[in-house]
């Protein structure tokens, strides 16, 4: 069953690098991906995520929005809230909207997180 298929609008993605670049702080990247997921899974746009390979070996975090401004308006707050040592755009592996007929019919399953009264 794909999880995105009963949207009304096709969600906004952003695919963040779970695994730092060569030459920079684990730990930091580590702690910057973190922090950034705990924003996104607070805001009300947040839908869900889930993992997968990116190119080089490198897995990524996918995160899904309902609106193109929750996404642009997590990525304002992430970036004010990094680690001054870590750069943004090496945690991005990319980001857009996902269009259903694009989909090659596989099963994707997003990972929800119940919101709270």
């Amino acid at each position: 069953m794909n999880t995105l298929a009963n949207l009304e609008k096709p969600p906004f993605y952003t695919a963040l690098y779970l695994t730092a670049p060569e030459g920079t702080d684990k730990g930091l990247h580590s702690e910057a991906i973190s922090t950034m997921l705990s924003l996104a899974m607070i805001l009300n746009g947040f839908i869900g995520f889930r993992e997968d390979d990116a190119a080089e070996n490198r897995q990524v975090q996918i995160v899904f929005w309902r609106d193109y401004h929750t996404m642009k308006a997590w990525e304002q707050t992430s970036r004010d809230l990094l680690p001054h040592r870590v750069q943004f755009h090496n945690c991005i592996a990319s980001e857009g909207c996902m269009w259903h007929w694009l989909d090659d019919g596989t099963e994707t399953r997003v990972t929800s997180i119940p919101k709270v009264a």
